[in-house]
């Protein structure tokens, strides 16, 4: 499959895109007061996160959303990834420490109030708040994902559990969409029932034969992926570090479960470009905007790199070629 990329320098909230162009898109946006996104040792101008409450936050998040229902088809589906956090941060900061946010990039600068949502030490519920907004735009929740981290970082807390996962929503225009599942099946494990088995009837019910057996190509995905953070080496040239990328293993399910070969593949926060590789890789045309030059930068760069697209496929990476290398072996064909 010969997918491509296509990075643009963009608003999440204003999109270059046609209306109803989009088959998929799955993203994750800044979550609320936790860092000050750069550009050029500029914080950015109208970057989402900034917001000076949390309800302006959850408003600027559903402007996003309503953009992205105008590019999204009929049959689409918007998969969001979103955390959550403590009011005031009186507990020791984000509600998930191990937040792929959460990086050594600038923090947010203090000002921002949080306790007219709720009260210090309460979780702010911001994924249920915002899936909640999602229902009053028409979107249909059609199911939460529960992101587990299985190498989670400490929390400074002793009266409550850590937290070790985040939320991913997803979300339909229509009750019937497009869908894959069986691209993305858990392995059936072999087992069966013979014909004419039985249950036990409970009293009052009519005793019903037991023709169901193992779906062969395996079970559905469940609602818990358990997928490990992953480090991204970023080139020095670039100049532009990403602490923050997604896992390919995260969107890999979503871009094979709910897109179409060939289809079109949208993350409006696109950051180093996770979402675009992976579906270019898997044969789709993924696009990928963010508002920093230096993130479109950092993406160009990924999704072009056989290494990356290597990882992004879960392969062995290619070996690197030395000087003259290349020119050697095209001489020789």
């Amino acid at each position: 499959m010969n997918g491509r990329a296509i990075v643009i320098r963009g608003d999440a909230r204003a999109l270059p895109l046609p209306d109803a162009s989009v088959d998929l898109i799955c993203t994750s946006p800044p979550y609320w007061a936790l860092r000050d996104y750069r550009d050029g040792g500029e914080s950015l101008k109208g970057q989402i996160g900034a917001e000076a409450s949390p309800q302006e936050y959850l408003e600027s998040l559903w402007e996003c959303t309503r953009e992205w229902m105008r590019v999204l088809k009929p049959e689409g589906s918007i998969f969001v990834v979103l955390g959550d956090k403590y009011s005031d941060r009186a507990d020791g900061g984000p509600a998930s420490a191990q937040s792929w946010r959460e990086d050594r990039a600038g923090c947010m600068p203090p000002g921002r109030s949080s306790t007219a949502m709720a009260p210090r030490k309460s979780r702010l519920m911001l994924p249920e708040r915002y899936r909640i907004g999602c229902l009053d735009l028409g979107l249909l929740v059609r199911a939460v994902i529960i992101w587990s981290k299985p190498s989670a970082m400490p929390e400074r807390v002793t009266d409550r559990v850590r937290n070790v996962h985040e939320d991913i929503v997803h979300l339909t225009k229509l009750p019937r969409y497009y869908a894959a599942i069986d691209e993305i099946r858990t392995p059936a494990s072999g087992y069966a029932r013979k014909p004419g088995a039985r249950r036990a009837t409970p009293p009052g019910q009519r005793r019903r034969a037991m023709a169901d057996t193992v779906n062969p190509l395996g079970a559905p995905p469940s609602s818990v992926w358990e997928i490990a953070s992953q480090p991204l080496k970023v080139p020095d040239h670039l100049n532009d570090d990403h602490y923050a990328a997604f896992p390919p293993a995260l969107v890999r399910p979503i871009v094979l479960g709910w897109s179409p070969d060939d289809g079109v593949v949208l993350d409006p926060f696109g950051g180093s470009g996770t979402t675009a590789l992976v579906a270019a890789a898997f044969g789709r045309r993924g696009v990928t905007t963010d508002l920093s030059a230096g993130y479109c930068r950092l993406a160009q760069w990924r999704t072009t790199d056989p290494g990356e697209r290597a990882r992004a496929l879960d392969v062995p990476r290619p070996p690197s070629l030395v000087d003259g290398q290349a020119a050697l072996f095209g001489e020789s064909a």
